[in-house]
């Protein structure tokens, strides 16, 4: 070997060698959240990075849950009430409150067909009801009331109808707070008994006082008559009529406007009054039906009476 070639190995440490590229990637750390600071970005959308926790969290309270058993006297564990069996509770619920609650369904039914009114002076329908009744006073007011709330949106409609194809003439007194509903859920009645909502302007609005005179000594038909008619005349009705003559049943008619004064006037006659209202009234002559037509005419108004809504049925039929 050549002297000048030799190299010791001395002097390949010193020698720099040239720089090379190596050909594996180099170890790089993994990158680390950073929090973002733009208004742009949700929460949701963060990853929940911009909520601020405080250096010490507080740690979520457990409750602790104690069982009671649902049967048996007492239990072994110290809770702080007794536990009764499940069929006695029902059983004596049910008998204390299913007569109560018979009863305020006929209320809440009395104050709806009465005009919606909890004063049994202007509903003859609620004071008929409160008569008889045994509940405690505090539960018919609570019920009462309840009712009166329910009552605000009720409308009351008065529907002209025709039955049997032109046959009878009615007026459908109706209350509630959607009409259509009602007329859609009677359709199928009407089509089955040939009836069908349609007005011929066979009444007249009038004011009907439904009274009775209270008389020590009895009268005959005609004294009580002779005595109607002059109360009728002083008190401005326009007709009266005998409705039972036992019990001494009358009905007034008189103008809607006058129906205040009207009936002012009968009690200072000495005339108890049971009900008074603007009802309807045939302005032509009455319609005599045989008793087959009869018997399917109270029919369909006992079947059409059943619905609710329905308050009172008018017509031209002339009662046998």
């Amino acid at each position: 070997m050549h002297p000048s070639k030799c190299i010791t190995m001395s002097e390949t440490k010193t020698t720099k060698l040239p720089q090379l590229k190596s050909s594996v990637t180099p170890y790089r750390p993994k990158p680390s959240l950073i929090h973002s600071n733009s208004p742009k970005l949700e929460n949701d959308k963060r990853n929940g990075l911009d909520l601020e926790l405080g250096d010490n969290p507080e740690t979520p309270s457990l409750k602790r849950v104690r069982w009671a058993p649902m049967y048996g006297e007492r239990s072994a564990c110290r809770s702080s009430f007794d536990s009764f069996p499940l069929e006695s509770k029902n059983t004596q619920f049910d008998q204390a409150s299913s007569e109560e609650l018979i009863l305020a369904n006929e209320l809440r039914l009395a104050v709806h067909r009465g005009g919606g009114s909890i004063d049994p002076e202007k509903n003859c329908e609620l004071r008929a009801r409160l008569s008889p009744l045994q509940l405690p006073y505090s539960r018919v007011q609570r019920i009462l009331k309840e009712c009166e709330l329910s009552e605000r949106n009720q409308h009351t409609y008065c529907i002209p109808m025709d039955y049997g194809r032109q046959l009878v003439a009615m007026i459908c007194k109706i209350r509630t707070e959607n009409l259509p509903d009602v007329k859609l859920r009677l359709a199928s009645l009407l089509r089955q008994n040939k009836a069908r909502f349609f007005n011929r302007h066979l009444f007249n609005e009038t004011g009907l006082i439904e009274a009775t005179l209270p008389s020590k000594t009895p009268l005959s038909f005609d004294e009580f008559n002779q005595t109607l008619r002059t109360d009728a005349l002083w008190c401005k009705a326009t007709d009266s009529a005998i409705t039972d003559l036992g019990k001494g049943s009358v009905l007034f008619k008189c103008r809607p406007l006058d129906l205040q004064e009207v009936t002012y006037k009968l009690r200072q006659c000495n005339y108890k009054i049971i009900n008074k209202e603007v009802g309807h009234c045939p302005n032509k002559p009455l319609v005599d039906l045989n008793d087959r037509q009869m018997a399917r005419y109270q029919e369909f108004r006992k079947t059409l009476l059943q619905d609710i809504d329905v308050v009172k049925i008018y017509d031209n039929v002339r009662v046998q």
